[in-house]
């Protein structure tokens, strides 16, 4: 098939477009949940006193050491009738040194139980079933193992659960634990914009809050007489069973007054699993779930925006298809594309400009100069373009139906130890678009070889600073 200048033209177009309109709606929506919140008080709660709790640790393959440190952080609140449910999924020869860890603990006095599943059916969402029927306490904690909640929050929460049945459950606040690595400071950065712009600011202004999957108090009933449990063929638990809630009328407080401390991927390797799980997880929800959300009793925006929020990795993936569009495009036909859409360019650098001031002003509160900010800024603009490859992956296994197997984000010393040597994607990636951004320099196309350029930075800044993630399973 030959071709036409006009349809090399109409697809570079087409490619613009995917390119930045996307990211465009995105700064869009997100700058105005934050100023359409700042007026808004914040709900809150009157505080309960925590108890009758039980705590669900689902674990495959995690480090004893945090394994014994959760359990050890949930005896030490001093919660009455607690229990803790470790469920392991692992293999038979890792099962003993599991049930030394929980041994240990019940000599100290530590509430403990262990459960081993010989045959590890659904995965984490399975393990979490084992645990729920297990369970014999009027409330349930599901946490990773890396997880840290604040005794406050589950005083608040439980007392939102006893004084209103409309209530399933209670969600915190994410705040980051770690900051020991260049990736983890990063993501420390974005993990509390996110929660800023994603919970507090939409729960301020009556929307819909989803559960997350590590940092939710839920009422044990609901979980199992109106639920029935989690979806053991669905990958995100959450979010899954969070569409289920809406489904049948109830709500999910969520509450900002106390931290829930979550540990970040320190390594780009784990980044790059948990980014591929969440896109695949968020978009096999919102095709699975979509009639549960619009059947609902919510008002219909409400419902529109709850289903939208599962659509969250949509905008990357599509521009990221736009951009690897827009640098092919550049042997072929090498030509400034962007100066086409001069309005949509003006609009794009306005609103990044707004949002990018935006998380300034989040990141400054917590860093010492403009310089770190700016750096941290940076390097989490570059990690998140470059998972781009992995969320549009995930999203087209998710939009073609193709299971796929559960991955836990690797943790502690998991994080680094890798099993053979992977395609670079991110090296092929970053040269592509390199070469492309070279071209059409050549061809005196400023406006989309600075734009191709970018991208290219960010990919070949995680080969340089990550490189055994990189080239490494």
């Amino acid at each position: 098939m030959v071709l036409t200048v006009l349809d090399i033209c109409t697809i570079g177009l087409l490619a613009v477009v995917l390119a930045l309109a996307p990211q465009i709606a995105v700064y869009i929506a997100y700058t105005l949940l934050v100023y359409a919140s700042k007026s808004k008080p914040q709900v809150e709660y009157s505080k309960g006193k925590a108890h009758d709790i039980s705590f669900i640790i689902p674990v495959r393959r995690e480090p004893l050491e945090y394994v014994e440190r959760a359990i050890r952080h949930l005896c030490e609140l001093n919660i009455p009738n607690y229990e803790v449910i470790i469920v392991s999924d692992d293999e038979p020869s890792a099962k003993d040194a599991i049930v030394e860890v929980v041994e240990k603990a019940r000599r100290i006095g530590c509430n403990a139980w262990f459960i081993w599943r010989s045959i590890p059916k659904g995965a984490r969402t399975g393990a979490l079933n084992t645990g729920l029927y297990a369970s014999k306490n009027p409330y349930v904690y599901v946490m990773d193992v890396d997880t840290y909640p604040e005794k406050c929050f589950l005083d608040i929460a439980t007392g939102i659960l006893e004084s209103n049945s409309e209530y399933a459950c209670a969600v915190g606040k994410w705040e980051p634990l770690n900051y020991e690595s260049r990736l983890s400071r990063a993501l420390a950065t974005g993990l509390k914009y996110m929660t800023t712009t994603l919970y507090k600011a939409r729960s301020k202004l009556g929307l819909y809050t989803y559960p997350l999957g590590t940092g939710t108090l839920y009422r044990s009933d609901y979980l199992k007489d109106l639920l029935k449990g989690w979806d053991e063929s669905r990958v995100q638990d959450d979010m899954e069973i969070g569409a289920r809630i809406m489904h049948i009328g109830l709500r999910v407080a969520y509450v900002d007054e106390c931290p829930i401390y979550v540990e970040n991927p320190s390594t780009y390797r784990a980044f790059r699993v948990q980014q591929y799980r969440w896109a695949y997880g968020a978009l096999d929800t919102a095709i699975t779930r979509a009639r549960h959300i619009f059947r609902s009793k919510y008002p219909f925006p409400v419902k529109l925006e709850a289903y939208l929020y599962l659509l969250q990795y949509i905008p990357q993936v599509l521009t990221f298809l736009g951009s690897i569009l827009l640098a092919l495009l550049q042997f072929k036909h090498p030509f400034d594309y962007l100066t086409v859409v001069y309005p949509l360019l003006l609009l794009y650098v306005v609103v990044m400009i707004i949002h990018s001031t935006i998380l300034y002003r989040e990141v400054r509160v917590n860093t010492s100069t403009t310089w770190q900010t700016l750096t941290l800024m940076g390097r989490l603009a570059a990690v998140t373009d470059a998972i781009s490859l992995y969320t549009f992956t995930g999203s087209l296994r998710a939009i073609f139906r193709v299971k796929t197997e559960y991955k836990r984000t690797p943790k502690g010393i998991y994080q680094r130890v890798y099993t053979g040597l992977r395609i670079p994607w991110e090296l092929v990636i970053g040269l592509l678009f390199l070469v492309a951004g070279t071209v059409t320099v050549l061809h005196r196309a400023i406006l989309t070889a600075i734009f191709l350029l970018l991208h290219a930075s960010a990919h070949l800044y995680v080969v340089v600073r990550f490189p055994r993630d990189v080239f490494y399973k």
